[in-house]
């Protein structure tokens, strides 16, 4: 079939005429075979119908086996993980509760609020001693103080606000602001009240009572230093003010001078008057002294945990570690669940395929 091109072969294929008698001679060898039909021995045929499906790999018996040993494995990796980890507990320790404030002692008077704050913290929390109010009326001091008061429940919350208010009037003083909260918790409310400085331990005493004390802080600031520099400044504007006074009104001033004196006078006077307002603030912060007062109920003691023993602490071990593996494992079906369906499909088409296949080889 050498002199007959591959392309004359492919149309003979489809039906073309042939052209010369080479071209016959193959066309009646392509009907040929497009007419014969394979028949495979009888003998053979009986063989393979009964010896039936050949036999297959154990994939299943494979599949079966490979789940157990997965399981096993899994168990034991969290038995392991348990015991290594159970070897050594939480030692509990006790929590001891907060000793209660120590209350207001007599001691010498700070120069400040920030010395105050200063000593409270280097002085132990069991021998806190804050500074009491200094019984001498020769000098300007400004007073804060703040109280910390636990009570039983939010009624004793709302009691104890409309106490501490009227034992501030009772006191010559007044509440400056009031926030009450009536939480689920049970309540609180915070109170930041003004009494005249000489009342301010009698204040302090009063308001302890309304409870237990949980905290308390004192501090006074000196305002005897500013109060002295405020009043020089005024008597040296006072002194000013005359002198330009006395200047304008002599009548042998020249306008353009007596314009420029009546400048600085004007200038003169309102610093006194601010000097005077100034002077009056530190006085009037001297006078009163700032009480702040939390209220709140008593916090619920929280639940202790069982004291679990090695036993007790391996299994709960082993059980989390058994979890995270669950986990892991689901979160890998989730993600490889659309790859698994695929290859599902593919291989069921392919057996069926190949089962047609076996059909139709014994059939013929």
């Amino acid at each position: 079939m050498s002199d007959v091109s591959v392309e004359r072969l492919e149309l003979l294929l489809r039906g073309d005429a042939p052209r010369d008698p080479a071209e016959a001679r193959r066309a009646a060898v392509l009907d040929g075979l497009r007419a014969g039909t394979l028949q495979a021995p009888p003998a053979l045929r009986a063989r393979v119908l009964a010896a039936g499906p050949a036999p297959r790999s154990p994939r299943r018996r494979l599949a079966f086996a490979l789940v157990p040993a997965a399981v096993a494995a899994a168990v034991v990796a969290a038995v392991v993980h348990g015991v290594s980890s159970s070897g050594t507990g939480p030692t509990p320790v006790p929590v001891a509760s907060p000793p209660a404030p120590a209350p207001f002692e007599r001691a010498a008077p700070q120069s400040s609020a920030g010395n105050a704050g200063a000593g409270a913290a280097a002085a132990p929390q069991h021998a806190l001693a804050t500074p009491s109010i200094a019984d001498n009326g020769t000098r300007l001091q400004h007073t804060d103080a703040s109280l910390e008061i636990q009570v039983a429940d939010a009624d004793h919350v709302s009691a104890a606000t409309s106490q501490a208010t009227r034992i501030a009037t009772s006191l010559g003083g007044y509440a400056q602001s009031v926030h009450y909260d009536s939480g689920a918790g049970g309540g609180s409310a915070e109170l930041d009240l003004r009494v005249p400085a000489q009342n301010v331990r009698t204040a302090i005493a009063r308001l302890s009572a309304l409870g237990t004390v949980v905290s308390q802080s004192l501090s006074e600031q000196d305002l005897q230093a500013l109060f002295t520099a405020q009043t020089n400044r005024i008597a040296e504007l006072r002194r000013r003010v005359a002198a330009l006074s006395k200047a304008v009104a002599s009548p042998s001033l020249p306008d353009a001078q007596r314009v420029l004196l009546q400048l600085q006078l004007s200038e003169a006077r309102r610093s006194l008057s601010q000097s005077l307002n100034a002077r009056k603030g530190t006085v009037a912060q001297a006078a009163d002294a700032n009480v702040s007062v939390m209220l709140e109920t008593k916090p619920r003691a929280s639940a202790v945990p069982p004291h679990r023993g090695r036993l007790g602490r391996m299994i709960h071990s082993a059980a989390g570690f058994l979890a995270l593996e669950g986990t892991i494992v689901l979160y890998a079906l989730v993600v490889l669940s659309p790859l698994l369906v695929i290859a599902a499909a593919a291989w069921w088409i392919a057996r069926l395929r190949r089962r047609r296949e076996e059909r139709r080889l014994l059939a013929a």
